[in-house]
């Protein structure tokens, strides 16, 4: 009789359990659909901050985690978004929309070893249905040559992808090679042309570079990208004339990419003409006011104009933005050195030699404005090393200002 009461409580909590746990289950899916909503009505943080109560609830409803990845990509917290896909994944390794989410992320964060796995995973994955709409996006390399980054689940698309990380690691004939694949699959897409020319440009075919992007051009006439890159390698191996009437061309098609204006105003400045070239860099800035760059070179021009506290105000923004761009910091210093601050002047000039040991210009400045406030002994060393380190500095001026050292 006893054993038989036993066996009656243990079935009612069993059944107690099992009910809590598909009322959690339940209630977590609600939060689940909920979040999506939020979602669809681009309210990322609602989503992000429904989706952790979802998995509070129930840490084991793992659809949730993918949509949290995706959410937190929306909101630039990468980090957070590769953790998400990374538990979803180990659950279903083969999950082609959270693969690929991963391996785009993973390409954005510059962990090209891993973005590669993942890509050639894929590859390898049979084709299957999605329900995740992916949007073309833009990638760009470091240099003033942009990347072209589709985003998509075909073969040609990941091995788009596969070419630009093989370019990345400097492994460009493999590059070449991907992207000729991924043409060979879509003759007619322009993006993976532009792609396939900067690896050739990286392994230092100019010629098939430029035959690249003018074929770009001819599959898509209003290829920025193309006439961008087309026109920053005229400019360096061709017709400085040519190369400005492309970039010109560009600006004309898509008055809203920042890059060819900043191409051109560098042209202007190297002609001499600094007010087209402040024209262009505020053009630029103002569509694209978190380039450093853009900041930095319109400091210059405004030095070049006698604005000395326009440039001032440039040459801070920049650094603001990039605290260890030494250029800005030597710039700033030349202005305030211009402007009598020497003090204030050696310190950014400190600052440049800091985030760049060898800069030889700095140390040359630096020992000039030391001279100056009477540091002479500094001033002399500086000298030393900035023609150890290669700069050209007059005998007659070496001598003076070490002989007075002494």
């Amino acid at each position: 009789m006893m054993a038989s009461k036993i066996s009656s409580v243990v079935l009612l909590f069993a059944l107690f359990v099992s009910s809590a746990q598909a009322q959690l289950k339940k209630s977590a899916r609600m939060s689940h659909e909920e979040a999506e909503e939020a979602l669809a009505k681009r309210n990322p943080s609602k989503a992000l901050e429904i989706l952790g109560e979802c998995l509070r609830t129930d840490p084991y409803f793992y659809d949730a985690y993918y949509t949290r990845g995706l959410v937190r990509e929306q909101l630039s917290e990468y980090d957070g978004a590769l953790t998400d896909y990374n538990i979803y994944l180990e659950l279903k390794p083969e999950h082609t929309e959270a693969l690929f989410s991963r391996a785009v992320l993973r390409f954005k964060r510059g962990q090209y070893e891993l973005a590669k796995s993942d890509f050639i995973k894929l590859i390898k994955l049979p084709p299957g249905e999605t329900t995740t709409v992916f949007f073309q996006q833009d990638a760009f390399a470091s240099s003033t040559t942009r990347i072209f980054t589709t985003q998509g689940s075909d073969k040609a698309y990941l091995l788009n992808y596969l070419g630009l990380i093989e370019t990345k690691l400097k492994n460009y004939i493999v590059a070449i090679k991907l992207l000729d694949s991924a043409i060979g699959l879509h003759p007619n897409n322009a993006d993976h042309v532009v792609n396939r020319g900067l690896a050739k440009e990286s392994n230092k075919d100019l010629k098939g570079a430029m035959a690249d992007y003018q074929l770009a051009l001819l599959i898509n006439s209003d290829h920025s990208l193309a006439r961008h890159n087309l026109g920053v390698l005229m400019a360096i191996h061709g017709s400085s004339e040519d190369s400005e009437k492309l970039l010109i061309e560009s600006i004309e098609r898509n008055p809203n990419l920042p890059y060819p204006r900043a191409q051109l105003a560098y042209h202007k400045f190297n002609r001499g003409d600094f007010n087209g070239a402040l024209n262009q860099y505020d053009q630029a800035i103002r569509i694209d006011s978190a380039d450093a760059d853009y900041w930095l070179n319109r400091g210059r021009v405004k030095e070049k104009l006698k604005d000395f506290e326009g440039s001032l105000h440039d040459f801070t923004k920049a650094i603001s933005l990039k605290s260890d761009l030494e250029n800005a910091w030597f710039n700033r210093g030349n202005t305030l050195t211009k402007l009598n601050r020497l003090d204030e002047a050696i310190e950014d000039y400190s600052l440049a030699i800091f985030y760049h040991p060898q800069y030889a210009a700095a140390y040359y400045n630096r020992a000039l404005d030391k001279n100056k406030l009477g540091m002479i002994k500094e001033a002399c060393e500086d000298l030393r090393k900035a023609e150890e380190l290669g700069m050209s500095v007059k005998k007659s001026l070496l001598v003076k200002i070490c002989k007075e050292a002494n």
